[in-house]
């Protein structure tokens, strides 16, 4: 059964916001994959006391002194933590924009099917936003009880004045 078809102007719009949404997916991608790398090398870090002596070995020395002062390995974990979290969330975003943008690029061009296209598209962006709007919600709460635990706080310090 035949379904809507876009005029040609509207084929025109959908397939450059495709392209320029695959675009921005591909960047989402990249800066994740970045992200997966710092946490690699962050997790190198914290057990550089582990490495093999002929890893070290092969360590220049100036990187071998800054090693040295980085922070205890316990205190690392909170970087790799963070760096892996935004890894995941770049990744994600990247890939249900690159994804959301090639169901758009096929609107334009195919014929017969721009509605099943376009639906497959708009998942891929409810996605996305489902997860950027949990993660607001996540961080609301977070404020939200970072705040009340302030404020208990102040209030213990004023019952003990």
């Amino acid at each position: 059964m035949p379904q809507y078809e876009f005029t040609a102007d509207q084929n025109s719009l959908i397939g450059a916001l495709g392209s320029k949404m695959k675009g921005v997916g591909a960047f989402f991608i990249i800066v994740g994959i970045l992200h997966l790398l710092v946490t690699a090398l962050i997790i190198a870090a914290i057990y550089r006391n582990n490495l093999p002596p002929d890893v070290m070995a092969n360590v220049p020395a100036e990187v071998k002194a800054k090693l040295e002062t980085l922070p205890p390995q316990h205190h690392l974990w909170g970087f790799a933590a963070n760096a892996g979290i935004s890894s995941l969330l770049y990744l994600c975003l990247g890939g249900w924009t690159r994804g959301a943008g090639a169901s758009f690029r096929k609107i334009s061009a195919t014929e017969n099917n721009d509605i099943s296209h376009l639906m497959n598209g708009l998942g891929s962006l409810n996605s996305m936003y489902a997860l950027i709007y949990t993660l607001l919600v996540f961080f609301m709460l977070a404020v939200v009880a970072a705040i009340a635990l302030g404020l208990y706080g102040q209030w213990q310090l004023m019952q003990g004045a």
